[in-house]
């Protein structure tokens, strides 16, 4: 009886040192939290009806978390807001289709893990069918972005004088403009005014040229976690070779080539097209 207490004993004891190796491995297998700052922009960065977030960014950013050993966790930030966020370390990051261009040496980068055209929209009966069409014509744009530096720091020497350029601080406050006529085109992110542009079939159409293609990437402070930046790339890295990159692109109804690659024309502008042609 004393012999069979004794195995008892060693048999719970052997049990509960398996529970305890199984609890420390599930402490182990937790991942630091990464804090991930975006600013909404549908359909790279928002929330759903739920509140939960969404979107081409927050899939990548998943994704290249649980390759690099991270466990996101998103916050949105209004656009005027995001480098302050940053600045002030309320956030470890921005990760919300931000192009790198032009802010190279104010933050440390990931390596680009997509690719963003900048294109004009306007209505399918309008008489604007080139760049130069835009010649004393009224254009919104959103304020803060990308599309509003191009033309007002003129990177595009090509880019005509306009009548009035209008900076509009939401992007469904862009299209708003564009659908009531109080302005003749806007500029923007491909895949963004896409998703606005799919509501309306038939009236609404993009100028057959892209404005820009600009690489996206990952913001961290200057002097932010530099191991982190390497294995998100790596993470990238991966995500490009083994096609899930060009699955997620494909799931939100976007261009592979264009998105992912950058598009045959990466960096071209309408006139270097039709020199090329």
């Amino acid at each position: 009886m004393r012999k069979k207490g004794v195995l008892l004993v060693v048999a719970l004891a052997v049990i509960l040192g398996v529970c305890a190796c199984g609890t420390k491995q599930k402490k182990e297998a937790v991942f630091p939290g990464l804090i991930i700052g975006g600013t909404s922009y549908t359909p790279y960065f928002y929330q759903d009806i739920n509140g939960n977030y969404s979107g081409i960014d927050v899939d990548v950013a998943k994704e290249a978390c649980k390759r690099a050993g991270y466990t996101p966790v998103f916050q949105m930030i209004p656009i005027e807001d995001r480098f302050v966020e940053l600045e002030n370390k309320k956030v470890d990051c921005l990760w919300s289709y931000l192009t790198i261009e032009g802010r190279e040496d104010r933050y440390l980068w990931t390596n680009p893990y997509l690719y963003t055209q900048r294109v004009v929209v306007v209505h399918s009966d309008s008489t604007i069918q080139s760049l130069a069409d835009l010649e004393e014509k009224r254009v919104g744009v959103q304020a803060g972005s990308t599309s509003e530096k191009i033309i007002l720091k003129q990177v595009n020497p090509n880019f005509p004088k306009l009548e009035q350029l209008t900076c509009f601080r939401e992007l469904n406050e862009v299209f708003t403009a564009l659908r009531k006529g109080y302005v003749d085109a806007i500029i923007g992110h491909e895949g963004s005014l896409q998703t606005y542009t799919e509501e309306y079939p038939g009236e609404y159409r993009f100028l057959n040229m892209s404005l820009r293609s600009e690489a996206v990437g990952v913001a961290f402070r200057k002097e932010g976690d530099a191991g982190a930046v390497r294995r998100l790339n790596e993470a990238f890295g991966e995500m490009r070779k083994d096609g899930t990159m060009e699955k997620i692109v494909e799931k939100y109804g976007l261009d592979v080539e264009k998105n992912v690659y950058g598009g045959a024309e990466n960096d071209q502008t309408e006139t270097a097209k039709e020199q090329s042609e």
